[in-house]
């Protein structure tokens, strides 16, 4: 590695990745998510389903919560009853594959690796 000869070169670009990368964090959880929700099957019943029953996003998944179990039962029956129109291999499922493999890449590639 280039930069195990001078520490603070490495602490500087750790601390900035770190930085970078929490900004990303919140602003896909900001902006970017918000903005796929209307390109994502199923996710404006959920959003309806959770605001008209007043359920906590960050609880949702917890069976002890009534409002969780009757909206996991509607989206449930709607998840069934409505075929998404983009169904299979299409263009923004590969491209969110791709995006992953990225992201992974990216990690593996530019983060600093521990000194043993």
């Amino acid at each position: 590695m280039q930069n195990e000869n001078n520490p603070v070169m490495s602490k500087k670009k750790g601390w900035t990745i770190l930085i970078i990368s929490l900004f990303m964090v919140y602003l896909f959880g900001v902006s970017i998510g918000p903005w796929l929700q209307q390109y994502i099957y199923g996710m404006e019943e959920i959003v309806a389903v959770m605001e008209a029953n007043d359920i906590d996003g960050g609880a949702y998944y917890y069976t002890e919560i009534e409002g969780a179990a009757d909206g996991y039962a509607y989206l449930d029956q709607s998840m069934r009853f409505f075929a998404p129109e983009h169904y299979g291999l299409t263009l923004p499922f590969i491209s969110g594959i791709i995006i992953c493999l990225l992201i992974l890449y990216s990690g593996f590639r530019f983060l600093p690796r521990s000194c043993d």
